[in-house]
């Protein structure tokens, strides 16, 4: 798992296999299997809309931490 998959798990879930890859993650989130646990306030949330949440953080997190053109000169 990268940096921004990680940092997206764990922003939105409290418990999940760590064994598991985003994508294994994504899947369990979707069959609502019980080893992933999402945070208090998205608990209620939807597989879809959890899903979503997890990628849009994941992505998010990309982009702030992408170098820009200024800061990728020598």
């Amino acid at each position: 798992m990268n940096t921004a998959e990680r940092f997206a798990i764990n922003e939105w879930l409290s418990e999940y296999p760590e064994d598991k890859t985003y994508d294994e993650i994504i899947d369990l989130i979707y069959e609502e299997d019980e080893s992933i646990v999402p945070w208090e306030p998205v608990e209620n949330y939807s597989a879809a809309r959890l899903v979503q949440i997890i990628s849009d953080t994941k992505t998010h997190f990309e982009f702030v931490t992408k170098p820009t053109t200024e800061e990728a000169k020598p």
